[in-house]
């Protein structure tokens, strides 16, 4: 039998989902739990997704460093100590020095499992989500107006066209003899007019195509709520939940 793909999922109750499980993720600091949410979501890139596995790498590398850093700064940090020995050297510090770093390692190891629970959340997301059907599942699930979504959309779309714009000006600034960097009046000034033009351009082709913004038009295709959309939100929501009991005292 096929498998679900997380990518078929709601996106809009998948956004729910993990929009409130990072609010009770917030709420504890149990490392357990933090780490077994961190594997979940790891799990379900790899075996339940069609996430290459070179971008989900290069995008799980930057959550790493940042909880590595997280947990030296707890480690080193913690209720006001300040440590700037190297850690080679920690066999010659004194045994209150030792103590208070031992004290202070569970609190920076769950600072950084809750970090890696928030990266695993967002990145989940992320790559398992496409943003069309995520505006589109918004205009159907969450009632927003078409005028704001497809506005949504022209200006993601344009955005590849801007960077290539921004491109050609520097160059084009080069050719002239200009030294101008990212943050230039000139090249600023340029985007803007351009950006202008395209966004009038957009709109005459929106009007031009019968597009007026009200809610009773048709759609090509309609995101709908199905049973295994219910079934993850209630079974991540409970396994947090059930997770913060049980594992409170751990």
């Amino acid at each position: 039998m096929q498998r679900i793909r997380v990518e078929k999922l709601n996106p809009v109750l998948k956004a729910i989902t993990v929009l409130i499980s990072a609010i009770l993720i917030s709420f504890q600091y149990i490392t357990i739990l933090n780490t077994l949410i961190f594997v979940l979501c790891l799990l379900a890139l790899l075996f339940f997704s069609n996430v290459k596995f070179k971008n989900f790498i290069y995008i799980f590398i930057p959550a790493l460093m940042a909880a590595f850093g997280i947990f030296l700064l707890g480690l080193y940090y913690a209720k006001g100590n300040s440590i700037t020995q190297n850690l080679s050297l920690l066999s010659h510090e004194p045994y209150a020095v030792r103590a208070m770093l031992i004290a202070n390692f569970g609190t920076a190891l769950s600072l950084a499992t809750r970090l890696l629970a928030y990266s695993g959340l967002g990145i989940f997301f992320a790559l398992t989500t496409d943003g069309e059907e995520f505006i589109a599942s918004l205009v159907h699930q969450c009632k927003l107006t078409p005028r704001f979504a497809y506005g949504i959309i022209a200006a993601v779309n344009i955005m590849p066209h801007m960077l290539n714009e921004l491109k050609t000006v520097r160059l084009a600034c080069k050719v002239r003899g200009l030294k101008v960097n990212l943050f230039s009046s000139r090249v600023l000034f340029i985007m803007l007019v351009n950006s202008v033009r395209w966004s009038e351009s957009l709109a005459l082709a929106m009007e031009s195509k019968g597009f007026t913004g009200n809610s009773d038009r048709t759609y090509y295709s309609v995101t709908q709520i199905k049973f295994y959309d219910v079934l993850f939100v209630i079974g991540t929501l409970s396994l947090i939940i059930v997770g913060m009991f049980l594992l409170s005292d751990s």
